[in-house]
């Protein structure tokens, strides 16, 4: 909180000259205390306090303890869980048997302990990035049910974790749980430094050391009493604050009250809670019925956060200092978070009172302000007061809309809708001059060496002469006008409602304009169609369409100007710039406002500061910001203000915390499941569908956003958002690169932080697929091949079939030819020699019959001869030979089957046998053998009994069958 008349606190100073150790900073003291009570300097900051119940369900609740990692993930020991925020999304985490959280110890982000109703454990976090709880429980001995025992703190000790209830406190070694107990029993576990205290049960204090209990010297003396905060003081010293309120200095000896009026102030508040910050050396206190107070190294209440003013309850339950240095409160119902930015002031009306401020200015030891109610004042000193709004009066005749506080020349005119309104040193108002309408601003400037006011009005723009004091009405351009600037020439530029801007020259009698030229969109269609007019450093400045323009005299144009655009090129929708002095500005947006430095040369943002968090806002296009003097600013908001002091602000070299990487899902739903961070990423492509988590430190601390980009699928970062999970359904196969950076909204990035992850291919793109589709392909080709080879291999041996079929048809048909010509042949050897020997037979009876009949005996020898001539050609072994080479090249092989089947046949046999193949007659068979009818037939008898037929099987069908 900012101050501008400081009282001296003569105790302090007199402390504090006590403990100096030599003359040199006895000296620095001196002066400082002088430049204090003189000067306007800062006393002691005042934070911006932000409350969580209406904005998370869960948050709404009781909140009973709170904690940090190191990735900056906040923890919250609630009613009904563990809470968890990373200052963009929340998660309830609820144990098994969904008890309450009372106590939480964080020792990573990976694992968090706490203890509730009859039970207490530890969250260890998964691949998904959630928190799975394990009781502790099962630890101790089987007759130890913690009945009734309920958790209120735990500490961690290196390897060593305290869990502490009323009844003991129980030491957890990650293995085992050792019990430690007094007779009545455990108040609160507290750590101060590196140190475990403990008060018995309404007794004194023991310091646990080693795992041993040493009672604290001269600590009887709280018996009776509850001590629910130990601070550390200086360096080996310690504050003890009771319940009572009472806040005890101990020195390792003696007990001594600390602050007699502090005290007084908490009795009654019941003191339940307290944390030290070295940021600021300074104390949080929390009570149960007036919130928080903090107070210095001496005891003196710089802040009082409470119901009133800031918080949503009085009662406090426990404190928690973040790595930013800024403050948590878990309450009875709710959070809130007290942050601190360097440089910043912020006061926020919790009722409408005031209403929404449009301006402020410091004026005769008064700061006053202008709100949409009227002008409110107070006295400079009263800005230190812990409640200053009570101390704001309304200027009677004031009420109303106001636009602007300005002072001219010892005067303080006042914009105002019923016209021009002066406030006198005696915050009296008057009007100074009949308007007849409402008034935007009022400014003087220099024009023909002439000292004028130019009053921009709701109708008009009004020109007074201060010399003649005479008001003249400039009608000459009919456009409303909504602000005016006076450049370094005289030149006087009107910002229209919509059409553009002009430059108009007024004349020597200052009573109308000589000349007037329009710039804009109509007559230059390279000009946006609304510019703003602004002036920074006696520059006058054109913005529009998101970039800035200057007025080129030689060319009678406006043109863009490089520097600006180059230093705002990352910053859209600039609704006003306000000039600080002749080279620094303040550049305002919807929602952030930015100091720069500009020399018509070089251009640079110096600071920036977001403003629309927190359930702060500026008023929507009305942003303001009134410069009370070169180091102080004030910022308007829509409920209170924002005191910027340029002399503390440190916004250099701004560097944001990049995202961390929590949980990579693949696949949808429940059927998914979650990549090995720590390993290379191959996701399945069935699983093609990522969901990708992550966390930012100090999100909420820092308002900041998450700005995405996945290489081959995004051209561009995403817009800001505040989220702390991407997601990419049915991505295609390949590699991936997914760039994730915080901003803050005010044009700082954090490094990139890289995920590469691999999308497999289908299973019909694997190398296995391509093999195995080579692999078919080639058996497909064997296969066609095989089929090609084997038709032509068919047709080669149907065509040679076919070819050989000729050739045998042709060899049968010559076969059967043959066989033909040789049955013909033996046919006709058979019937040749048939007919011979009945022919000779015949010639051979006639003969007989001749000799018989003839008396010639001479004719006897003849008769002979002829008769042996005939009996030798009857029976010859050349005939028979003849036939059986015949019959063989019919029959091969006949005899020879008929030899090794039947060897007792005899060559009578045999003929006999192929007379009966060739199926003759018996007639012609006893013709071609030379015997009778009945010969054969004996024959035939015989040849049956040796080869053993049957007498029902035909003896010629059975030789037909041998082949």
């Amino acid at each position: 909180m900012y101050i501008f008349v400081v009282r001296s606190n003569l105790k302090t100073i007199y402390h504090s000259l006590k403990n100096m150790m030599n003359y040199q900073r006895y000296l620095s003291f001196f002066f400082l205390f002088l430049l204090i009570t003189v000067g306007n300097i800062q006393a002691n900051q005042k934070p911006c306090v932000v409350n969580f119940a209406r904005d998370n369900y869960h948050a709404a609740n009781k909140n009973w303890s709170i904690g940090q990692d190191e990735k900056g993930i906040m923890y919250f020991g609630n009613d009904i869980g563990l809470l968890e925020s990373d200052g963009m999304e929340w998660k309830l985490y609820q144990t098994p048997n969904s008890t309450i959280v009372r106590a939480i110890a964080v020792e990573s982000h990976q694992v968090i302990y706490s203890g509730g109703t009859e039970d207490f454990g530890r969250w260890d976090r998964d691949l998904s990035g959630s928190l799975k709880y394990t009781s502790l429980k099962g630890l101790l001995s089987k007759d130890n049910h913690l009945s009734n025992e309920s958790f209120w703190k735990i500490w961690i000790d290196g390897n060593k974790v305290y869990f502490q209830s009323f009844s003991h406190i129980y030491v957890y070694d990650h293995h085992t749980i050792e019990q430690k107990s007094v007779p009545n029993g455990f108040f609160l576990l507290l750590k101060v430094r590196d140190e475990f205290w403990v008060q018995e049960m309404y007794g004194p204090l023991y310091r646990l050391k080693n795992g041993e209990m040493n009672k604290i010297p001269e600590s009887d003396f709280l018996r009776g009493k509850l001590v629910r905060v130990i601070l550390p003081y200086e360096k080996d010293r310690y504050l003890i604050g009771l319940s009572s309120g009472e806040i005890y200095l101990y020195d390792k000896k003696d007990f001594t009250l600390w602050n007699p009026s502090l005290s007084h102030r908490l009795i009654g508040q019941e003191l339940n809670n307290g944390i030290y910050s070295a940021k600021r050396n300074t104390y949080y206190l929390g009570t149960q019925l007036s919130g928080i107070y903090e107070v210095d190294a001496t005891g003196n209440i710089l802040n009082h956060f409470s119901s009133p003013n800031s918080l949503q309850n009085n009662t406090i339950l426990s404190m928690f200092e973040d790595d930013r240095k800024n403050i948590w409160a878990a309450m009875d119902r709710g959070l809130a978070y007290i942050r601190y930015t360097d440089g910043l002031s912020y006061y926020r009306t919790t009722d409408s009172g005031l209403g929404a401020v449009y301006t402020a200015t410091l004026w005769k030891g008064n700061l006053l302000i202008g709100t949409n109610q009227g002008v409110y004042y107070t006295p400079q000193e009263k800005t230190n007061d812990l409640e200053m709004f009570s101390s704001f009066k309304l200027i009677e005749g004031t009420q109303g809309q106001v636009w602007s506080l300005q002072q001219i020349d010892g005067h303080l005119y006042c914009g105002h809708t019923n016209g021009l309104l002066e406030i006198d040193p005696s915050l009296t108002i008057r009007k100074p001059y009949n308007i007849g309408t409402g008034v935007y601003r009022i400014f003087e400037a220099t024009v023909h060496e002439q000292k004028v006011q130019i009053i921009v009005t709701y109708q008009n723009l009004c020109i007074l002469n201060e010399q003649t004091h005479k008001i003249t009405v400039m009608s000459q351009i009919t456009d409303p006008i909504y602000n005016a600037e006076v450049d370094h020439l005289g030149n006087i530029w009107l910002e229209t409602v919509s059409r553009g801007v002009y430059k108009c020259r007024l004349n020597e009698e200052l009573n109308a304009f000589r000349y007037y030229t329009y710039y804009g969109n109509s007559t230059d269609k390279n000009l946006p169609s609304h510019l703003l007019l602004q002036k920074s450093g006696g520059r006058i400045l054109f913005w529009g369409n998101n970039r800035f323009y200057l007025y080129n005299e030689a060319s009678d144009c406006l043109e863009p100007d490089p520097h600006l655009n180059e230093c705002f090129k990352e910053i859209k929708n600039i609704k006003r710039i306000i000039p600080v002095n002749n080279e620094e500005s303040w550049a305002i947006t919807g929602s952030s406002i930015y100091r720069f430095f500009y020399d018509g040369y070089i251009a640079r943002v110096k600071e920036a500061y977001k403003v629309e968090t927190s359930n702060l806002a500026l008023i929507t296009a009305y942003e303001n910001i009134s410069v009370l003097n070169d180091s102080l600013s004030l910022i308007c908001l829509d409920a209170g203000f924002i005191l910027h002091n340029s002399h503390q602000s440190k916004q250099q070299n701004v560097q944001l915390s990049a995202p961390n990487l929590e949980f990579i899902h693949m696949g949808n739903g429940q059927k998914g499941k979650y990549a090995d961070l720590n390993q290379d990423i191959h996701i399945p492509y069935k699983d093609n569908s990522v969901n990708i988590g992550f966390s930012v430190n100090a999100a909420f601390a820092g308002n900041l956003s998450i700005e995405y980009l996945l290489e081959g699928v995004d051209n561009d970062w995403s817009h800001p958002e505040q989220r702390n999970s991407i997601f990419y359904a049915r991505l295609p196969q390949g590699h991936y690169t997914l760039r994730l950076r915080t901003t803050d909204g005010l044009g700082n990035y954090s490094t990139d932080t890289t995920l590469e992850f691999n999308i497999l291919p289908p299973w019909y793109h694997t190398i296995w697929w391509y093999l195995a589709c080579a692999l078919m392909a080639v058996a497909f080709l064997f296969i066609t091949f095989c089929m090609m080879k084997r038709r032509l291999q068919v047709k080669h041996i149907r065509r040679m079939k076919a070819q050989e079929a000729a050739h045998l048809r042709m060899l049968n048909e010559q076969l059967q030819t043959e066989i033909e010509e040789k049955e013909a042949e033996l046919f006709t050897q058979t019937s040749f020699i048939i007919h011979k020997n009945e022919l000779i037979l015949k010639l051979k009876d006639i003969v007989d019959e001749i000799a018989s009949k003839t008396s010639q005996r001479n004719l006897l020898p003849y008769y002979k001869k002829i008769n042996t001539l005939l009996s030798d050609n009857l029976d010859t072994e050349e005939d028979w030979k003849m036939f059986l080479i015949k019959f063989e090249q019919k029959h091969r092989n006949f005899f020879k089957k008929l030899k090794e089947v039947y060897p007792q046949l005899t060559n009578n046999d045999l003929r006999l046998c192929a007379c009966l193949k060739l199926n003759m007659e018996t007639k012609d068979i006893a013709s071609l053998m030379n015997l009778s009818v009945r010969g054969v037939e004996n024959n035939r008898y015989r040849l049956r009994k040796k080869i053993n037929l049957k007498s029902s099987q035909n003896l010629n069908e059975y030789f037909m069958s041998i082949d």
